[in-house]
């Protein structure tokens, strides 16, 4: 939500409000995606994908079975 934000309200107030130290915020920030974060990424694309490849017609469910 702060990273959405900062552009709107300063990072210290937001950080305030959701109980965050700015310097954790920033840590967070420069931490690289954690290997969870990439597969999730990846699966994404690959549902997108999937999804675009039958003209968008298809839902979770069948989709799921297509794979």
């Amino acid at each position: 939500m702060i990273k959405e934000m900062r552009l709107q309200y300063p990072i210290p107030v937001m950080c305030r409000i959701y109980d965050v130290s700015p310097s954790g915020y920033y840590a967070w920030c420069e931490r690289p995606p954690s290997k969870r974060a990439r597969e999730d990424a990846r699966l994404e694309l690959e549902i997108k994908a999937a999804h675009k490849r039958t003209r968008q017609t298809c839902g979770p469910d069948r989709l799921q079975r297509e794979s």
